[in-house]
């Protein structure tokens, strides 16, 4: 009786619409519950519960930040003491100039900063989470604090849409920041834990070159060990081949300040297994300067060419040079043989004295036998010969370039970091009165 009773039930449960819709949204309303009550770190909540600096700090944070990420796209500093230590590091470098503090949170470096700099601080936050922290603080420094709830990491998608469709969205997020004249210094201050930034400053300067609209970015970076050593990489120097770092080194000048602890951000992450992670990048964050070179390894209207020349499948570390260039231009080999160049050779793009001279060339010299410095100079030759404009090279590379510039470079395309779930994200514009 009992049995049959259940099977009518459940033939009615299942074949009524009224009850499958409130058997959907109780599921719905569990899975949004679960969205917005994040399961967290048991490992991060002991931690801020050990120590009195961190007194009423979780119920300051958004939870998403008391998770654990494998690669979060945005870092947050909530330590006093790590906040004076960079303060103090970076004070001498930030002069009368704008500051840009990305990703402030609950404010606590911007504290340290406005009380070492006197210039204007602009603050650009993701989250709309901090807004009453952000808000207080320019209560107390009316003239000087700016807020604007963006993504500025990310302003690299917005350069994409505008340039898809002439508009003016990077133009309205950087607002009062907004020059045209490239070299206004601007130091921008955060922690980054992927690449979205550093790529959209390459792709910046290779595309964007004649107006960048923000400037000369000076930046003070905390960054993990593993994103530093593979930008910094010196075998790039040598003869090893990727094409973000090879770009990198070329267009960038950059210097390690100071290590700070890894804990005194948040969201933590989830260790990387691999055999390569030390202890010191396991726990400590590098406190990096980067700042756009003076000097252009070519003239500004062939970066483009320069940046398609780099990438991994035009050529790779075994790669024969002569060969792969007689592709472009037939019977060229003989000018890197003799080391001379035809008569009509354009000078104005050739290597000059500065630039590092050719070992003995054959048919069998590879990418790999030269360095980065040379394989600058062999550039240069290739785009000096009177062919070069001839050929298809400029065709093929105007062809190939990304079709956004959220596009993975193959070569490091297993470190960009991805967006915390949790976390709001907004391109637009909020000033806090």
């Amino acid at each position: 009786m009992f049995a049959k009773t259940f099977q009518t039930a459940t033939v009615y449960a299942t074949s009524n619409p009224i009850v499958l819709s409130l058997r959907l949204r109780h599921k719905l309303n569990k899975q949004n519950d679960a969205k917005e009550s994040p399961k967290l770190a048991a490992d991060v909540v002991n931690y801020l519960n050990s120590f009195p600096e961190y007194e009423g700090l979780i119920k300051q944070l958004p939870k998403s930040l008391l998770k654990k990420y494998k690669n979060p796209e945005s870092m947050y500093l909530i330590n006093k003491k790590t906040a004076k230590e960079i303060a103090k590091t970076i004070k001498s470098s930030l002069d009368k100039s704008p500051v840009v503090e990305v990703n402030p949170g609950l404010g606590i470096l911007s504290e340290e900063l406005l009380q070492v700099h006197r210039g204007p601080h602009f603050m650009y936050e993701c989250s709309t989470h901090f807004i009453p922290h952000l808000s207080k603080l320019q209560d107390r420094y009316p003239n000087r604090v700016m807020y604007k709830n963006a993504d500025f990491f990310g302003m690299w998608k917005l350069a994409f849409q505008d340039k898809m469709d002439q508009g003016n969205r990077i133009k309205e997020l950087l607002g009062n920041l907004y020059t045209e004249n490239n070299d206004r210094i601007v130091k921008v201050v955060g922690a980054m834990p992927g690449l979205s930034f550093i790529k959209h400053m390459i792709t910046n300067i290779v595309f964007y070159n004649i107006s960048s609209q923000l400037g000369r970015p000076d930046l003070f970076i905390a960054m993990s060990g593993r994103l530093f050593e593979f930008l910094t990489d010196a075998d790039v120097q040598m003869n090893k081949h990727k094409s973000t770092p090879a770009l990198f080194q070329l267009l960038f000048d950059y210097k390690l300040l100071t290590t700070v602890p890894k804990v005194h951000f948040l969201p933590w992450t989830i260790p990387a297994v691999s055999k390569h992670v030390n202890v010191i990048d396991d726990n400590c964050l590098h406190l990096v300067n980067i700042t756009q070179k003076q000097k252009l390894p070519c003239p500004p209207e062939y970066l483009p060419l320069l940046w398609y020349f780099f990438r991994p499948h035009i050529f790779s570390k075994s790669t024969r040079v002569i060969p792969m260039l007689e592709q472009w231009i037939p019977g060229c080999g003989i000018w890197l043989i003799t080391g001379q160049d035809p008569p009509d050779t354009r000078k104005e793009t050739s290597p000059g004295p500065e630039d590092a001279p050719l070992p003995h060339m054959t048919i069998f010299t590879e990418f790999g036998d030269l360095n980065l410095k040379q394989k600058i100079t062999v550039f240069k030759k290739f785009i000096s010969w009177p062919e070069f404009e001839q050929c298809q090279f400029r065709v093929t590379m105007e062809s190939n370039l990304p079709k956004s510039f959220s596009q993975v470079e193959e070569d490091d395309k297993d470190i960009i970091g991805t967006h915390i779930d949790d976390i709001e994200h907004s391109d637009t514009e909020e000033i806090i009165k």
